[in-house]
């Protein structure tokens, strides 16, 4: 059994392996537009931004990780959709906007905002993330004990900050129709469930190496949880920041603008190089959460290059595409994303049915259905279009699953 001080350190590291700049902005953005509806848009905002990722979670770590958990579709299924998802949310999307973006605030700051001075930036910060990422074992060390912490008392300054200068108020209406679904609808398109089925490697890792050897699915759980709880109190405090930012502005079209206004508010002499670093540190966390997962599987996968190797591939991929082509990969890799989430919730949810219940027929026709019905939606801009005939070929399937008793396909020896 872990002690409380090693529990909490792997709290902060599933924190901030989860924390990038998106979470950053949303809640805030969400708390300046709900107005009085606050209470019931952040309620939905939170079942989905931290529900899902941490079910997503556990759901990976109880199958034995995601390639294992689509297996049970089938062998074939399992290596398309795992190797698409790895490299969706990985050096074809997430990892160079985590560079991309943070810049965006250093410049800001800095005034620095050339070509050379970009990739000096850039190739800096995938060199120091690609360092800690080296040895995912020991995240918990490098994340949890060092750099989420310092992130936390950051948003915690900014937080008391606001809340000693100016009174929470409410402002804009912009959730007045329907705040629960529409709170839950920006924490759904934060797409961080996929991020939950990844990470799941990385957290069973440092799980093994603070040396527990039994219990270990209670340790995991505790850490998924408490990460969970960790992001729900930071949440509330970024929503706070937002709903205090109605005392010295009225309007704003995103989370960083009433973020960067705050802060140079503040602190006039240092508030820009206070929120730079904020980005830069959960910008920084995320990129090495999935520079690790990412070259772990793919080491495993395709031995043909060593953790090393894969590490340094998508490290140096990532850097051409935060330099140069990142708007056009965006525009091909956010659709693919846009998929593929759907069939990962699908997953997820089914992870937790019993196994005698849900087996080969299940999965099949419920990852075909998310599939096909995801595509839909993604070309109509019907968000939720997926979901009616996911769950309806999945009662087919449990139903034929029962008559049949046919199993999962096994992974070959």
């Amino acid at each position: 059994m872990l002690t409380t001080a090693k529990r909490t350190t792997l709290a902060f590291t599933v924190f901030a392996m989860f924390f990038g700049a998106g979470n950053l902005i949303f809640p805030v953005f969400l708390a300046f537009q709900s107005g009085g509806d606050f209470p019931l848009a952040f309620s939905g905002f939170a079942l989905s931004a931290i529900g899902l990722p941490i079910l997503a979670l556990l759901a990976s770590m109880k199958a034995g990780g995601l390639e294992e958990l689509a297996r049970r579709v089938s062998p074939a299924f399992s290596k398309v959709f795992t190797v698409v998802v790895y490299l969706a949310i990985g050096p074809c999307l997430a990892i160079p906007r985590t560079a991309s973006t943070s810049h965006e605030m250093v410049a800001l700051a800095t005034g620095m905002d050339s070509a050379i001075a970009r990739f000096v930036y850039c190739a800096l910060f995938f060199l120091l993330a690609a360092l800690l990422a080296r040895r995912p074992e020991r995240l918990s060390n490098r994340l949890g004990r060092i750099l989420s912490p310092t992130l936390v008392i950051l948003i915690a300054v900014l937080t008391v900050g606001s809340l000693t200068t100016t009174a929470p108020s409410l402002g804009q209406w912009q959730y007045a129709s329907h705040p629960l679904q529409k709170g839950f609808l920006e924490g759904y398109q934060t797409m961080d469930a996929i991020a939950g089925l990844v990470f799941a490697s990385i957290v069973t890792l440092n799980v093994k190496a603070l040396g527990v050897e039994e219990g270990m699915k209670k340790e995991c759980t505790i850490a998924s949880v408490a990460g969970g709880m960790l992001i729900l109190l930071i949440y509330c405090a970024l929503a706070l920041i937002g709903l205090c930012a109605h005392s010295f502005m009225t309007e704003a079209s995103t989370g960083a603008e009433i973020l960067s206004l705050t802060a140079s508010v503040l602190f006039p002499a240092f508030g820009d190089k206070l929120i730079a670093v904020v980005f830069i540190l959960a910008c920084f966390n995320t990129c090495t959460g999935l520079l690790s997962s990412c070259s772990q599987y793919f080491s495993k996968a395709f031995p043909v290059l060593s953790r090393d190797m894969w590490l340094l591939v998508f490290a140096i991929v990532s850097l051409i595409l935060a330099n140069t082509g990142l708007e056009r990969m965006i525009s091909i890799s956010a659709p693919v994303l846009e998929v593929i989430y759907p069939v990962a919730v699908t997953l997820m949810v089914l992870a937790f049915l019993p196994r005698e219940k849900a087996k080969g027929c299940t999965y099949k026709l419920a990852a075909a259905a998310a599939t096909l019905s995801s595509l839909v939606s993604t070309l109509t801009g019907m968000k939720f279009l997926w979901l009616i005939p996911t769950v309806i070929f999945t009662l087919v399937g449990l139903i034929l699953d029962n008559r049949s008793g046919k199993g999962w396909p096994q992974k070959n020896k």
